[in-house]
């Protein structure tokens, strides 16, 4: 095993807004690769209504088909079902859209983002799961998983998220005039 230290922080950044940073700092005197994702879990009011923003054309992993490697189409994400998937050189910006309500997404070292429900069909897996939450629930997080991180020796890396609770007219407006 490879030397390092690594410290996570959660910053309230005010009523509607959290942070959370991760650190890595090799302590050793090779190379330190690794992989990491920012675990969140969202309540919505049922994931079949949410939509998500910002990840119109981008490739990524669907990991309920073999980790085959797909395009998303241009336009909102809406979540019909199970959905696992890994987006490669994800962009720092997305948005989680439920009814009046969005999150902002803001991710910065961090390269791929993860997309997941666990679905209907597969939720009696989950022992902690109770009967039909899977509806209640959607988690987007940034990610080092298609390409690990890498930090040179006596060096550190820091990645990150920001959430903010905003108005999801004022949200898509911005996104809709490309700001």
């Amino acid at each position: 095993p490879q030397p390092f230290k690594l410290q996570y922080s959660v910053t309230l950044d005010g009523p509607s807004s959290i942070s959370m940073a991760l650190s890595v700092l090799n302590t050793g005197t090779e190379p330190l690769s690794f992989t990491a994702a920012l675990h969140t879990y969202f309540r919505v009011a049922d994931v079949r209504g949410v939509s998500l923003h910002g990840l119109g054309g981008l490739r990524y992993e669907d990991n309920t088909r073999a980790n085959a490697v797909e395009t998303q189409p241009e336009g909102p994400l809406s979540i019909a079902g199970e959905v696992d998937r890994v987006y490669l050189d994800a962009p720092a910006e997305a948005h989680i859209v439920d009814g009046a309500s969005a999150i902002k997404v803001l991710k910065l070292g961090f390269p791929d983002a993860v997309l997941w429900n666990i679905g209907e069909r597969a939720a009696g897996g989950i022992k902690d799961l109770a009967p039909g939450e899977w509806q209640h629930y959607v988690c987007y997080e940034a990610g080092a998983v298609a390409r690990p991180a890498t930090v040179p020796a006596s060096a550190s890396w820091t990645g990150g998220q920001t959430f903010s609770c905003v108005d999801a007219c004022d949200a898509l407006g911005k996104l809709s005039l490309g700001k």
